[in-house]
């Protein structure tokens, strides 16, 4: 509900209606869906889940974790606060390999690793360290997200070992991180015209690719 030149619109031709009733349909589905899973013996499962996360070998804990860790930072920490290019591509990379490779020390051990680099993220925008490098070089944090993913690419290959069928794996599993948002970014930005939740260093430089291009093609 606005004013768009002088004339102000009502709320049943707003944009966000159908969205706000497909979000709300969802959460309906979701909510019958938990009841009903909790009934089937869900309730126990998930205790068993939960107990499971302090203990070594408790794969299915290590595996809730290594889902939940990525999720919590994407969503509460990195989207308003990174690139979303790099964003995307940092979340992918960790959530594509270790799934992928299927291989429950390196799950454990660049789940450790990963936790620790959302740490130091953690760190920075909680001590404001961040805004103070941004003021220095206006896309220091995004380079620094752009290591992390360098970093983690790095462990994940060392943990993964020589093989050769793995090191194919891990390509894949990079290659699909990069292409995903290169693909998403384009679409929802330059297509579809809708702001992503944090603009910086990657998605400007596209923007400036496609001003170019519509200048050299106008």
């Amino acid at each position: 509900k606005d004013s768009f030149g002088g004339v102000m619109n009502v709320w049943y031709v707003s944009p966000a209606l159908l969205p706000i009733i497909i979000g709300a349909g969802i959460v309906l589905l979701a909510v019958s869906i938990l009841v009903h899973a909790l009934k089937e013996g869900g309730a126990a499962a998930l205790r068993e889940i939960l107990r499971g996360l302090g203990t070594r070998g408790a794969e299915g804990g290590i595996r809730f974790a290594a889902i939940l860790v990525p999720l919590i930072s994407l969503v509460f920490m990195n989207l308003q606060r990174i690139d979303f290019f790099l964003c995307i591509m940092l979340f992918l990379n960790f959530m594509i390999s270790v799934f992928y490779l299927d291989d429950a020390r390196v799950l454990r051990r660049s789940l450790v690793f990963y936790s620790a680099e959302m740490a130091l993220l953690l760190l920075l925008f909680v001590t404001g360290l961040d805004a103070r490098l941004n003021a220095l070089f206006g896309y220091a944090v995004d380079v620094l997200a752009l290591l992390l993913f360098v970093a983690t690419a790095l462990f994940i290959r060392h943990q993964a070992g020589p093989d050769p069928v793995r090191r194919r794996m891990l390509r894949q599993s990079m290659l699909m991180s990069i292409l995903s948002p290169l693909v998403l970014v384009p679409v929802f930005r330059f297509f579809l015209r809708v702001p992503l939740p944090k603009e910086g260093g990657i998605v400007n430089l596209m923007s400036l690719l496609v001003y170019a291009l519509r200048k050299l093609g106008g």
